[in-house]
């Protein structure tokens, strides 16, 4: 009898009205019995944060998508704020064809995934939230000079246009400066996020991701939707990651009914830069089959 065929990735697209949701699919030929999984990157990430981890995750039927303005999908007509990407998020489930599954977000990808959960429960299986707790939060008393911010950024619309690059090694050392991680994992993000123009190399995301957020949500908001995830959570931490250094990391995450939480060794891309460990906490959450003994 032959080996078993080795999940490999593949290139999907989903098409949610006029928006199209680019990702990698990563699963055996035979997976209709496999729990099923979707992947919500971080700001200014794409699906391929995700790349270090399936192999290690054999047994699961996964999906990490490009979020709107990421990657390889759609731009939107619109800025981006945190409760619309939840509907983006839930959106891919329907389209998948998925009754429910389980949810890994990385940093904002982490934010997005407790919103779903709250609002969509018959959606969500599980949480897996890497290095987040909730979203940036601000009161109402910002508001104003928030939105005043916001409305001066989208009236530049220059303002955020993509630098050029010379060579794909300049952008990776560019994000290099702005986040502690491995070169490898770095690259891996750039591949997915640069477009090659006659002058050089153009950041390929969605210029209007940068312009200030105009309506955050409160702290208030932020423990409302914890306190209504019905469903487990596992949280993972890195040591030397953002959730460490934030006073509210602890109390945030009190509030979820069922959860459990582990501290890995690492930078705020540690799912990247050391996929093992954090793919054994996840098959031990999951009770599913870890590859390589790990």
């Amino acid at each position: 009898m032959p080996p078993p065929e080795s999940p490999r990735p593949e290139a999907i697209k989903l098409q949610i009205g006029d928006i199209t949701i680019a990702g990698i699919r990563h699963r055996k030929a035979d997976s209709s019995d496999a729990p099923k999984m979707l992947c919500l990157h971080g700001w200014l990430d794409n699906a391929n944060s995700f790349v270090p981890l399936m192999p290690f995750l054999p047994n699961i039927d996964l999906v990490a998508v490009d979020m709107p303005g990421h990657g390889y999908s759609s731009y939107l007509n619109s800025t981006y704020s945190v409760p619309d990407s939840a509907f983006w998020a839930a959106a891919c489930i329907d389209a998948l064809g998925w009754q429910q599954c389980h949810i890994t977000g990385h940093s904002l990808g982490g934010i997005i995934a407790p919103l779903v959960a709250a609002a969509q429960p018959e959606k969500v299986q599980s949480l897996i939230l890497i290095e987040s707790s909730g979203a940036l939060t601000s009161e109402p008393d910002d508001f104003v000079s928030r939105l005043s911010q916001s409305i001066s950024e989208q009236l530049e619309p220059d303002r955020y246009k993509s630098r050029i690059y010379k060579e794909k090694h300049d952008a990776t050392a560019s994000r290099l400066r702005a986040a502690k991680m491995e070169q490898r994992s770095a690259q891996l993000i750039i591949d997915r996020q640069l477009s090659q123009h006659e002058d050089g190399w153009r950041w390929r995301f969605d210029p209007k991701l940068r312009i200030s957020t105009a309506h955050r949500l409160t702290e208030a908001h932020v423990r409302k939707v914890n306190e209504s995830i019905a469903c487990q959570v596992l949280s993972i931490v890195a040591k030397d990651g953002f959730l460490t250094s934030r006073d509210d990391t602890g109390a945030r995450l009190a509030l979820i009914k069922d959860h459990q939480s582990i501290t890995l060794a690492g930078h705020h891309h540690l799912h990247m830069d050391t996929p093992e460990p954090v793919a054994a906490a996840i098959n031990r959450f999951l009770g599913t089959t870890p590859a390589l003994g790990g």
